[in-house]
């Protein structure tokens, strides 16, 4: 399979700092997935680094254009040290476009991404880069295992989705823009483009363990397709 990974920044850059096993054990596990056959492409989100960067920016009075610049340079970075983990499985060479990204995915390496363009999110350059690759599969890593109704972490009586469909992802995206306690695990602009691409999702807990599962069959999360 040709498959997306769409990683949070946290992976790399977690509230408590960097943990370079922790980021040694994801490498790895892309290594294996790709040893199975599988063809890997990541994009990586900013996380603290990201967040640290523009809250102090924000305080300086920079306004949410230059915000989002500075998150796209936090994301890269935080792609370059994935791609220092992967060694020579990957190039030591962020692609800024989705051109570069399948380049290097047709050399036989992973290419790793961040943002792209101010605006739009990790999440919506992964869905977008999916679709552009023709990709089999769109992985999406999160801190919960699939997709609910609401935020799991604050309401007990939140319902998770086994399956769903591009349109129920749209509409519930759109309702956590709208509705306090609603929690959606994309944003609405990456919603409409798996929509649109009629893209094959799996949304699971990003761990190491269920994103090499994921790559088995074995999908612990939520389905998105159709």
């Amino acid at each position: 399979m040709r498959i997306v990974f769409d990683l949070g920044g946290s992976v790399v850059m977690p509230k408590e700092g960097a943990n370079v096993e922790k980021i040694k054990e994801y490498a790895n596990t892309f290594k294996k997935i790709k040893d199975e056959g599988h063809e890997v492409a990541i994009v990586v989100g900013g996380g603290r680094t990201a967040r640290e960067y523009i809250g102090i920016a924000r305080e300086l009075g920079a306004n949410e254009g230059f915000c989002d610049e500075l998150g796209i340079m936090a994301t890269r970075m935080n792609a370059m040290i994935l791609i220092t983990a992967l060694g020579d499985y990957s190039i030591k060479k962020v692609p800024t476009s989705f051109e570069e990204a399948e380049l290097i995915l047709n050399l036989g390496k992973i290419p790793v991404m961040g943002g792209t363009h101010p605006g739009h999110t990790t999440d919506a350059v992964a869905a977008s880069l999916a679709e552009f690759i023709n990709a089999d599969l769109l992985v999406i890593g999160t801190n919960v295992d699939g997709v609910y109704d609401k935020d799991p972490n604050k309401y007990e009586d939140a319902k998770k989705f086994d399956k769903m469909s591009a349109k129920q992802l749209v509409d519930l995206a759109l309702s956590s823009s709208l509705k306090a306690g609603s929690s959606s695990v994309v944003d609405l602009l990456a919603a409409k483009i798996i929509e649109r691409a009629r893209l094959k999702v799996a949304v699971v807990k990003g761990t190491p363990e269920e994103l090499l599962n994921v790559s088995k069959g074995i999908i612990n999360g939520t389905i998105i397709e159709g």
